[in-house]
């Protein structure tokens, strides 16, 4: 600004106070002319008088000016006072000492609903009530402030609360500013948040997880935290809190530096995604899913990360079964698929078998395609009739050759097949049960041993190659006949000439065996009259030509006695159609056997399997939470358990061993009272409380000539059943009696009893009274079975009686050794009351 703008505006300044200033000077001078005119007696008294004036003149000055700086003063203050009023989004109002609204503010308008026009002038008591407004009228006398909440009313007749300020304007002036504020909004406002959070937190306190926040300062605090962490990990939400270092010293070791890695810094996008493994403090190890995320506020900073921990072990449980469950589906998967793979090699060496009948080129053929999938060396060995013997194949991949020929000529038709883990050497049997020779399978040094599985495939390949031996002898025996019908009636397969038309043409005896239907009905009828399910076989028959066979398919049969399942292709040649088949019905039962011992064994394993597994999780999960007591019962039952495997797993391998003729028998006598004795102690041990025993055996009673120990299993076995078949408990007795050079056993009890019509079978190899569990009795068929070949096999004879449900008797009578027992004649084993009354063995008699 200019030097001379800047002694303009000094000068504008100087004008208001420089007026006032002359014209006192000019009253001071007025005065004293007056005082020197009037008053003043000489010229002295008027000088004196001059200063007196013009001290007086300041006095009015002094006086003047500070006059002029009140008045300015307060003229400023009303202008910001009446700036901030119109200013202002609260109620402004100005009250006299009387109460009466003096100025009246645009917020005023907009709070109260009236114009200044309509309340200036009014009192104030139309705005509150009167309690309250004589309170703000008091305030204005006494020159007191006032802040307070009151209930206001609006022009509409509505009330609200406002918070009301009272400022005095002056001590002398008796009016004052009255400020109002409408704060039910806020109240509203602060009410709705503190629900809010009241509900936010009921929420994060009842769900089934733990909610925690964290703070986004260095530390990474953790500022809350839900009470369930004591139920996930142990801890309370306070010692929690109150300790920064415990999450990660309760995360496993193993999974402790990833997770720390992890929450070391927070992908805005993703946030933590975590799934690791927590220590409780009662030693528990928890699968915890953790998964958090940054919040921020509306402007896109970062306030805290909220997060929740999920305890997922249940859920790593149900995987890891579900894992164990593809495993084991995956090993039932591949034994399928093995079983499939040896049907159709089996399906494939028929096809070789019967493709030619030329057996040893055909054998030949077999014998690589073995040791192209199953085995390293195949050996056959065929023994003629004149006793010599002749290789028709060896083939194989390892430099040493199995087997030898001086085994050959020493097979009949009584010897077993042989199961080493590097060798199967099964006799060729063909019909009539004539040994025809051997067949060797070896194993080379790399590849996977024999198991039991292998032997039953093993067989049906001696067996096709032993009739393929058997066919061939057969052909060369006709083709010394002219009369083609003369081969026919001997060949071994059926076989049938269906003409162009459709008619049967010729119809073998073996035909006419195993479909039922003589030639006689059979010749000059369409095929469907006389075989039913034709309709349904013809299109499954595999049909080749001279020049290239088919592979036989094996089809099922419905005839009037029962399924047969026939092996079956045909020939098309110029005059129609000829078909051959023949029976395997047996090898098609050994696959049946085979699948439903599989289960049977499988559902008797994975009982207590599951109970081993069971415990043994338990006690590696919580062995340091279980007390001495509590390991003992786990560790009981598993070695119960075990017990229970192990006598499965025995029984399976003597069936085995009973069926291969690999059971060794020793003689020797024994006292049958003992034996019976030890038997009943020790089933009193397992039995329940509901079954009750009673020994009785006869006087004079022999020692016995025969396996003690193969004896007492099976007095075991039958014993077991007759508890097993009591499951609403019952007396079994048991006892023994000489008749005849021999001692008979028996034993009886009131259980279930056996139906007529299952008692036929009761005895063979895997048959179950309650085979689909219905009554929730296990086992695995094979317990009657060993019983009734070792009873055998020691030259004796078992039997029963039996009437559903009343209960069963088993009999079986073994030689004895001609001594009398020296034991007592009776053990009393149950109550006294029960034992001898209506003895069972009294009603019932062996056969």
């Amino acid at each position: 600004m200019p030097h001379s703008s800047l002694k303009e505006a000094h000068l504008r300044d100087l004008k208001p106070r420089i007026r006032p200033f002359f014209a006192v000077l000019a009253a001071a001078a007025a005065g004293w002319l007056l005082t020197a005119l009037l008053v003043a007696d000489d010229w002295v008294a008027g000088l004196i008088a001059i200063p007196i004036w013009i001290a007086a003149g300041a006095v009015a000055f002094w006086l003047a000016e500070q006059l002029r700086a009140r008045t300015d003063a307060q003229r400023l203050a009303e202008s910001r006072l009446e700036s901030a009023r119109e200013a202002s989004h609260d109620a402004v109002l100005r009250i006299d000492a009387d109460g009466t609204i003096s100025a009246w503010s645009r917020g005023a308008e907009a709070l109260y609903g009236h114009g200044a026009d309509e309340l200036v002038g009014r009192p104030l008591a139309e705005l509150l009530d009167e309690p309250d407004a004589e309170r703000v009228v008091e305030a204005v006398r006494s020159g007191a402030r006032l802040h307070d909440s009151m209930q206001q009313r609006r022009r509409d007749g509505t009330e609200f609360m406002a918070a009301v300020a009272v400022v005095p304007t002056g001590a002398q002036s008796g009016e004052a500013i009255v400020v109002a504020r409408d704060v039910g909004e806020l109240r509203r406002t602060t009410t709705e948040l503190r629900n809010t959070e009241a509900k936010y937190r009921s929420l994060a306190e009842h769900l089934p997880l733990v909610t925690y926040v964290e703070s986004l300062d260095c530390e990474r605090k953790t500022t809350f935290v839900s009470p369930q962490i004591d139920r996930l990990v142990g801890y309370t939400a306070e010692e929690w809190l109150d300790d920064p270092g415990l999450f990660l010293r309760l995360v496993h070791a193993e999974d402790s530096d990833g997770v720390a890695a992890a929450r070391e810094t927070v992908d805005p996008a993703r946030g933590i995604r975590l799934t690791y493994r927590v220590v409780a403090r009662d030693g528990r190890v928890v699968w915890v899913r953790e998964e958090a995320a940054m919040v921020r506020d509306e402007f896109g900073n970062a306030l805290c990360i909220q997060g929740y921990l999920l305890d997922v072990s249940e859920r790593k449980a149900a995987e890891l079964e579900r894992t164990e469950l593809r495993t084991a589906e995956a090993a039932t998967g591949e034994q399928a698929r093995a079983r499939q793979r040896k049907l159709e090699f089996v399906a494939e060496v028929a096809s070789i078998l019967g493709s030619s009948l030329d057996a040893q080129s055909t054998v030949a053929e077999v014998a690589a395609l073995v040791t192209r999938d199953t085995a390293e060396w195949c050996v056959v060995d065929v023994l003629h009739e004149e006793g010599t013997v002749m290789r028709w194949a060896a083939v194989g991949t390892e430099p040493a050759e199995p087997g030898g020929e001086t085994d050959v000529a020493e097979v009949t038709p009584a010897s077993p097949a042989e199961l080493t883990e590097s060798e199967i050497r099964v006799p060729l049997i063909a019909r009539g049960r004539r040994a025809v020779g051997l067949l060797t399978l070896a194993r080379g040094e790399h590849a996977a041993p024999f198991v039991a599985d292998d032997l039953p495939w093993a067989r049906a390949l001696a067996g096709m190659i032993a009739v393929a031996i058997d066919n061939a002898r057969l052909h060369r025996e006709l083709q010394a006949q002219s009369d083609a019908n003369k081969v026919l009636r001997h060949i071994g397969e059926g076989v049938f000439h269906v003409d162009v038309a459709g008619l049967i043409r010729l119809w073998n005896p073996v035909a006419a065996t195993i479909v039922g239907v003589s030639a006689d009905t059979a010749v000059g009828k369409p095929v469907p009259d006389v075989i039913a399910d034709w309709h349904e076989l013809a299109d499954r028959v595999p049909v080749g030509t001279p020049a290239e066979p088919a592979r036989p398919a094996t089809l099922p049969l419905e005839t009037e006695r029962g399924e047969w399942w026939l092996s079956i292709a045909g020939v098309e040649f110029g005059g129609g159609t000829v078909y051959a088949f023949r029976d395997v019905t047996e090898e098609h039962k050994i696959e049946e056997l085979k699948a439903e011992f599989i289960a049977t064994a499988s559902h008797e394993l994975r009982t207590p399997l599951a109970a081993v597994y069971g415990a043994a999780q338990t006690l590696l999960r919580h062995y340091f939470a279980l007390d001495e007591a509590g390991r003992e019962r786990f560790i009981g039952l598993i070695v119960d358990e075990s017990d229970r495997l192990a006598h499965i797993v025995n029984q399976i391998l003597l069936a085995n061993q009973l069926e291969v003729g690999r059971v060794d028998l020793e003689t020797e006598p024994f006292d049958a009272t003992e034996l019976i004795e030890r038997v009943v102690e020790s089933a009193k041990t397992h039995a329940p409380g509901t079954v009750t025993f009673d020994v009785q055996v006869g006087s004079g009673v022999p020692r016995i000539a025969a396996d003690k120990d193969r004896a007492r299993q099976v007095l075991v076995n039958l014993v077991e059943n007759a508890v097993k078949y009591s499951p609403q408990g019952g007396r079994v007795e048991v006892g023994a009696e000489a008749r005849a050079g021999e001692v008979v056993f028996r034993v009886v009890d009131e259980g279930m009893g056996i139906p007529d019509h299952e008692q036929e079978r009761i005895f063979e190899k895997f048959y179950r009274l309650d085979p689909n569990m219905t009554k929730g009795i296990g086992g695995t068929g094979l317990g009657l079975y060993i019983c009734s070949e070792l009873v055998e096999r020691m030259g004796g004879e078992i039997w029963l009686e039996s009437e559903e449900g009343k209960g069963s008797a088993f009999f079986f009578q073994l030689p004895s050794a001609g001594e009398p027992s020296v034991l007592p004649r009776t053990l009393e084993l149950a109550e006294p009351e029960r034992a001898g009354a209506g003895s069972t063995a009294r009603r019932l008699r062996p056969r």
